[in-house]
C-alpha cells in the first residue's frame, strides 16, 4: 500500500512564509507517496542539547509517591482495546510546542477531560490518557553518545498522579536515539508494572548506532515490536496486570518493516498510530492506507499544525474506526 506524500500547495507556502522560521524548526521531513496538494510533516524536533533539560513540570507538585490505581477499567473488564476507545494528550515539558510542553499537569488534566467527553458512546467507554514522552530524543549525543535523556522518576510520578486524579492513564513514550527499544522499556518496568501505566513506540525516533535524531529518518523492524510485546506480556503475567496498551507510531509504511511478522498477544493491546499531517484529505488517505484490519488503529490530531481538524463525529467516520486517539 502507498505511504502518503504532501506536498505545500499555494496556501500551505503563504502560511509557512508568514509564520517563517518557527514553524520551520518544528517541521522535519515529509511524508512518502503522492496525495494531493496540502502540507505535512512529523512532529517537532529533538532538543537541541547534549543532555535534554531535567524537565520540570510547571506549576506542579512532584510527590515522592503517588496515589493508588483506579480498581477497575471503565466497563469492568480487563482488556484496554478493543473494549474501550482510548483518548490521549500527548508531549514532555521540553518540547513546548506540544500539548503537555506547554499546559501544566492540572490544565492538562481539564484538556484530557473535555477531549475525552467529546467521544463517548453507550456502547463504548473512553478512556482518557496521558502519552508522556518518558525517553526524549536529542539533537545532541549526551555523556552516553546514545541521543536519548530519560525523564526522572519524580517527573513521571507527577503525570502519573495527575492522571489518577482524573481517571486517566499514562503511557510512557520512548524515542530512543541510538538506544534500543526493549532496553528502554525495560528501564521503565518500576512504572509498567502498575495496572494503568502503557508503552509507546516512537520509531521516527530510532536512528540505529549511526544515525543522528532530527536528521535520520527512523523505522523499526516488526521482530523489535514483538519482543518488546514478550516483554509486556510476562509482566502482565507476573503481577497479574489488566492488558497492556503498546502504541507504535507511524506516519508512513516504512515505519514498521516486516509488518507481516507482527504477532499479537492478547495481554497486549498493540495498536498502530497514524501521526502524519496535513489536511483532512490526506490524513484520512495516509490513515486508511497504513491502518491494519486485524490489529487496533489510531489517529493523531496536531493542534498547531494540521489544516481543518477533524471533529470527533469525522475521526469516528474513518474505515477502519480509531481505537486510539492523540491530541498533540
Amino acid at each position: 500500500m502507498p505511504a502518503v506524500r504532501v506536498t505545500p500547495g499555494r496556501q500551505g507556502r503563504t502560511y509557512l512564509r508568514r509564520l517563517g522560521p518557527i514553524i520551520f524548526a518544528c517541521l522535519a521531513w515529509a511524508v512518502t507517496a503522492p496525495v494531493p496538494a496540502a502540507s505535512a510533516a512529523q512532529r517537532p524536533a529533538p532538543p537541541r542539547l547534549a543532555d535534554a533539560p531535567a524537565a520540570t513540570a510547571a506549576g506542579a507538585d512532584h510527590p515522592s509517591e503517588v496515589s493508588e490505581p483506579p480498581s477497575a477499567l471503565p466497563s469492568g473488564g480487563t482488556e484496554v482495546v478493543p473494549e474501550h476507545r482510548v483518548v490521549s494528550l500527548y508531549g514532555a515539558p521540553q518540547l513546548t510546542r506540544t500539548v503537555l510542553g506547554y499546559l501544566t499537569p492540572q490544565r492538562a488534566a481539564r484538556r484530557l477531560q473535555a477531549e475525552a467527553a467529546r467521544y463517548e458512546e453507550p456502547y463504548r467507554p473512553v478512556v482518557p490518557a496521558f502519552d508522556l514522552i518518558a525517553t526524549v530524543a536529542n539533537a545532541a549525543p549526551g555523556r552516553d553518545r546514545l541521543y536519548r535523556t530519560r525523564q526522572s522518576d519524580t517527573l513521571i510520578a507527577t503525570y502519573l498522579s495527575a492522571a489518577r486524579r482524573v481517571g486517566a492513564r499514562l503511557i510512557l513514550d520512548v524515542q530512543p536515539g541510538r538506544a534500543d527499544f526493549l532496553t528502554e522499556a525495560q528501564a521503565l518496568e518500576k512504572w509498567l508494572r502498575e495496572p494503568d501505566v502503557d508503552l509507546a513506540l516512537d520509531p521516527e525516533w530510532n536512528v540505529g548506532r549511526r544515525g543522528v535524531p532530527g536528521r535520520t529518518q527512523g523505522a523499526v523492524r516488526a521482530q523489535m515490536i514483538n519482543r518488546v510485546q514478550t516483554y509486556l506480556a510476562g509482566l502482565v503475567a507476573e503481577s497479574a496486570l489488566p492488558q497492556k496498551l503498546l502504541i507504535v507510531h507511524q506516519f508512513r509504511e516504512a515505519t514498521i518493516r516486516d509488518r507481516d511478522l507482527l504477532e499479537p498477544r492478547p495481554e497486549v493491546g498493540l495498536t498502530l498510530s497514524f501521526d502524519g499531517i496535513g489536511t483532512q484529505r490526506q490524513k484520512r488517505v495516509g490513515y486508511e492506507s497504513i491502518s491494519s484490519e486485524h490489529l487496533a488503529n489510531g489517529m493523531t490530531i496536531f493542534y498547531r499544525l494540521d489544516r481543518g481538524l477533524f471533529r470527533p463525529f469525522q475521526i469516528l467516520g474513518l474505515d477502519p474506526v480509531p481505537d486510539y486517539v492523540m491530541y498533540q
